[in-house]
């Protein structure tokens, strides 16, 4: 599902390895996040390493044509068709040598043989939404001062703007601010004022989030109430 962690298995089988290798890095669009590496089903206590694209593991042992390695980690996934690039690595060779592991069935535990994360079809490009108060209580006591609004954007390839509007019943707008957005989490936050920086008087309002895809535009509607 978008959006929704996830934790996945990628396994790998070298074939015909000679001298070995030692270390195995782990790359996508969205951050994997290491969990636990085996190899031969027994668990192995390796070194890792993340960065912004993902982790690299140290094997405390050369590994070798025939093994079957794991590697267990959570991801969010937010675009169609998610790459996950593993490479082999040779500590003695330095990091700028490298080999990309192939697609393949590399064991019968695995019900895919592809490195690729797909979403349903029916997948939403405002996903997620979530507020953090139904009724927005802006006195200044530091309780549902501001309304916080969490929303996934999903399977778009560029960056999409994004509007978030308050309208009242009359359909009039109060309060709006629009985003150049890229897959992901993103957040916006309402302070309950006009758009002027004056107090909304108290009611009850329409928000609504708009995104103009990249096939198709979507719109999502909430209700939110101010009281003061």
């Amino acid at each position: 599902r978008p959006g929704v962690e996830t934790e996945f298995s990628y396994f790998l089988r070298p074939g015909s390895s000679p001298a070995g290798f030692g270390q195995i890095s782990l790359q996508a669009s969205t951050v994997p996040r290491f969990s636990l590496a085996l190899v031969n089903g027994v668990v192995s206590d390796v070194a890792v390493e993340s960065d912004s694209s993902g982790f690299r593991v140290t094997f405390p042992q050369r590994l070798r044509g025939g093994d079957l390695v794991e590697l267990r980690f959570g991801s969010t996934v937010f675009i169609q068709s998610t790459r996950f690039d593993a490479f082999l690595q040779d500590s003695r060779l330095g990091d700028g040598i490298r080999q990309q592991v192939d697609a393949g069935d590399a064991s019968d535990e695995a019900v895919s043989s592809t490195n690729v994360v797909s979403l349903p079809l029916n997948t939403k490009l405002l996903d997620n939404v979530v507020l953090s108060a139904r009724v927005v209580t802006p006195n200044g006591d530091l309780s549902n001062d501001e309304l916080r609004i969490e929303v996934d954007l999903t399977t778009v390839l560029a960056t999409r703007p994004v509007r978030v509007r308050i309208h009242d019943l009359a359909g009039r707008t109060v309060w709006e601010e629009e985003r150049l957005l890229s897959a992901g989490e993103h957040s916006y936050t309402w302070s309950g004022r006009r758009q002027d920086g004056r107090l909304a008087p108290p009611g009850l309002y329409l928000l609504e989030l708009f995104v103009n895809g990249d096939a198709k535009q979507e719109r999502v509607l909430r209700t939110v109430g101010v009281a003061y």
